[in-house]
């Protein structure tokens, strides 16, 4: 093998280690994150019942019992028959099921991870190789698997029971089936001794296109905002067909028939051929997001959102490799144009696009159907300079330069911001919620509590994980959770230092009335912060600190708490 493709496919060999590595790590260090425990669950409960009940009007089901599949060995209590599932009350349920198991919440939680983990790793790859070295070639593939690799959207996200990394693979997995089926070339069909060849198109063709319309599928059962892909498919075919004529029309709607035909049988067969329970979701879910959610970005307060959420989230919690690379890979296919990288640049075009318009705006996420298209973008770019003198090692040492940035985060990957942005320390000052703080942190902040002696900790928590879970005493103030947590019972008034611990969702104000609410602690240092996501203060020598906390627990009308903090500064 020429060092043109051996250091290419080393790259690539090294980085999906390490994209392992990093994912099992991120795994073990975060608790549970705001939607896990009811994707969960809900998975669970559609396996062993058989019935679409729990969460079924805000996602669709496959990506749920995808993850929950590997939990049938194990064998967990459902309590299917507890008021919480009667009354489809998804977090209740959630909570119950993770935290109430025989099982650990561990051992639940991340056994679904991993498998959910390596399922979604494997499919991006696949589709990644598939799709550059055809695009390309096997080191341009190498390439953009590798870039793939070093992505922590992918090694967080992937990672998580979530439909986001689901939607994101069967997006991208559909328009490389579909460019796929684009590309084919006739061949020449062998006709009797003497006669002369005739033109046909392959066989195959029918193929690419029952395997694009079942991956279409996949994406419709496994995230509602997904319901874009097929006409975008058989959109970009017309087109294509009508630009570079291939077939008479009439063969091709036979082709978009198979498409149409493989994508509804998908979806019918996960929905059980009930149709109707399909559309109730996408209506309600369509209606739910139109009326928006708070958001917070770059210092800004937002119920409807703004059109540059996304694109500051891409510009600060993408690599530089990436950007730059995707950049590069753009530039030069429009100046190298052929119509096959329009398959390229079109679809992550057009759901960007699409993005800009939402008004629900909470997680850089939620464009992951963008990221897989940027891979094979930078690794087409990195696979020019292969073309140069020790070219395949400028690209590997690219490749490491982005690995070294991904690993100043390590092990928590899903609070990654790149260098221009001031890093993941500086993160919680331009976005919160999912894109840094995610309710994950509790394991790291457990773990320090318990290196000081495990004190008790006022604690203002953003999520649904049980902090008591994880060995954490704590006096709930100012928690946003969709589950009670109402505190392990420790008391303000007999705690020797006075540690507040703060989310930096709720430090932002993001779901306070008042966004000021922890405004006055940004002027001070936190003495430790677990995973660039929850801040540990301590107040004991703070007089105006101390005041300032005692107003708090005052507006939520706990009066003995507040007495004992202002008796304590000296008020």
């Amino acid at each position: 093998m020429s060092e043109k493709y051996r250091v290419p496919v080393i790259a690539a060999a090294a980085a999906l280690a390490f994209h392992l590595f990093a994912g099992f790590s991120f795994i073990r260090s975060a608790a549970a994150t705001y939607d896990e425990t009811v994707h969960l669950s809900s998975g669970y409960s559609y396996l062993y019942t058989g019935r679409y009940v729990m969460n079924i009007m805000d996602h669709p089901p496959f990506s749920e019992m995808l993850s929950a599949l590997p939990l049938l060995a194990l064998k967990p209590q459902t309590f299917t028959g507890h008021p919480y599932f009667a009354n489809f009350m998804p977090y209740h349920y959630g909570d119950l099921f993770l935290y109430q198991n025989l099982l650990s919440p561990d051992r639940l939680l991340d056994t679904a991870r991993v498998f959910t983990f390596i399922v979604w790793t494997a499919l991006f790859a696949g589709f990644i190789w598939l799709f550059a070295s055809r695009l390309r070639s096997p080191a341009a593939a190498a390439l953009s698997v590798a870039v793939f690799c070093f992505m922590p959207v992918f090694i967080s996200n992937d990672a998580l029971i979530s439909t986001d990394a689901a939607a994101a693979v069967f997006y991208f997995g559909s328009f490389v089936l579909g460019w796929l089926f684009t590309s084919a070339r006739p061949v020449m069909k062998e006709g009797k001794r003497g006669q002369k060849g005739e033109a046909v198109l392959p066989g195959a063709l029918w193929r690419w296109a029952a395997l694009a319309g079942a991956v279409s599928g996949l994406a419709l059962v496994s995230k509602f905002s997904m319901f874009i892909v097929p006409p975008m498919v058989a959109a970009f075919w017309l087109a294509d067909n009508l630009l570079w004529p291939r077939m008479k029309f009439r063969k091709l709607l036979g082709y978009l028939f198979i498409y149409a035909a493989a994508c509804l049988l998908v979806t019918a067969l996960v929905y059980k051929f009930d149709l109707g329970l399909y559309w109730k979701g996408l209506s309600a879910t369509l209606n739910r997001l139109d009326t928006g959610r708070s958001s917070f970005v770059m210092g800004r307060h937002t119920l409807k959102g703004v059109w540059w959420y996304f694109p500051a989230a891409l510009a600060v919690k993408t690599p530089l490799l990436v950007l730059l690379g995707a950049l590069a890979g753009a530039w030069l296919t429009l100046k190298n144009f052929r119509k096959d990288y329009l398959w390229v640049l079109l679809p992550p075009a057009v759901f960007f696009a699409a993005a800009l318009t939402a008004k629900v705006q909470i997680g850089y996420r939620h464009i992951m159907p963008v990221m897989p298209f940027l891979a094979v973008l930078a690794g087409l770019a990195l696979a020019r300079l292969l073309e140069l003198k020790k070219g395949g090692w400028l690209a590997a040492g690219l490749l490491a330069l982005n690995a070294v940035s991904v690993l100043r985060v390590h092990p928590h990957y899903l609070a990654y911001f790149n260098e221009p942005a001031g890093g993941a320390a500086n993160g919680y000052k331009l976005f919160v919620d999912s894109n840094l703080d995610w309710g994950q942190g509790v394991k790291g902040l457990a773990d320090y509590l318990k290196s000081a002696g495990n004190p008790p900790v006022v604690f203002s928590y953003f999520g649904v994980a049980r902090p008591e879970s994880y060995g954490i005493n704590y006096v709930p103030l100012g928690v946003y959770s969709n589950v009670e947590l109402k505190g392990t019972g420790a008391e303000v008034c007999g705690m020797k230092e006075v540690l507040l611990a703060v989310s930096a969702t709720n430090l932002q104000g993001t779901y306070y009335p008042d966004k000021e609410t922890f405004a006055w602690l940004k002027a001070r240092r936190p003495v430790f912060t677990a995973g660039y996501s929850i801040f540990v203060y301590n107040l004991s020598a703070d007089r105006e600190g101390l005041e300032k906390l005692a107003a708090l627990f005052d507006r939520e009308g706990r009066n003995t708490e507040a007495d004992c903090l202002y008796a304590r500064a000296g008020k």
